[in-house]
């Protein structure tokens, strides 16, 4: 794909500015099980509100970054290369489903080796119809799911309780990882002189 073509995509073109928001939120998403094994849980209502705020600030500023986008390069084509939602809505939608399975049946310790597979595997989808990229930003983030999975040792965690393993898993490869991916995509395909 060519950056010409990734700059029409409406679903492609602010990724690059996407991945530094979802990077932010996928870091202080952490805060409260970062708290609760530190002996400081948070309260119920605020661990239930708290990542529906983070998700509706990132969706607002992802909505920010689309304007910013259009003012630099134009309004983008009618048709997208793929339509994202297709990828991207069950894949939400099973994340979704088995985080409250998780967290209602346990071992909770697993929603984020779960969201890694899931992630992954979106981005490998929808790497196969537009940039390559995807596909092996994809393909980590399932080997990291594998890694934080195996990581888990529910024998050794409280109930209720998240794995430390995996959150150092899920801090490096869909927190601090994200911000040079994005950093690669913007130089490669948004801001090309």
């Amino acid at each position: 794909m060519t950056p010409e073509a990734f700059r029409k995509d409406r679903y492609l073109r602010a990724t690059g500015y996407n991945f530094f928001v979802w990077a932010a939120v996928n870091l202080l998403v952490t805060l409260p099980l970062f708290s609760a094994l530190g002996g400081r849980p948070w309260p119920d209502w605020l661990g239930l509100v708290y990542p529906i705020a983070l998700i509706a600030t990132g969706i607002f500023l992802c909505v920010l970054n689309d304007n910013r986008v259009q003012k630099m390069v134009g309004d983008p084509a009618p048709v997208p290369v793929v339509e994202a939602g297709s990828i991207w809505l069950p894949v939400l939608l099973l994340g979704i489903l088995f985080t409250v399975l998780f967290v209602a049946r346990g071992p909770v310790a697993f929603v984020q080796p779960l969201w890694l597979l899931l992630v992954g595997t979106g981005y490998l989808q929808w790497g196969n119809f537009t940039i390559r990229e995807f596909r092996l930003f994809g393909a980590v983030l399932i080997a990291a799911g594998v890694v934080a999975g195996f990581a888990v040792r529910p024998a050794e965690i409280a109930a209720g309780m998240p794995s430390l393993r995996a959150l150092v898993v899920w801090v490096v490869f869909m927190s601090a990882a994200w911000v040079p991916f994005g950093a690669y995509i913007n130089r490669k395909y948004v801001h090309v002189h």
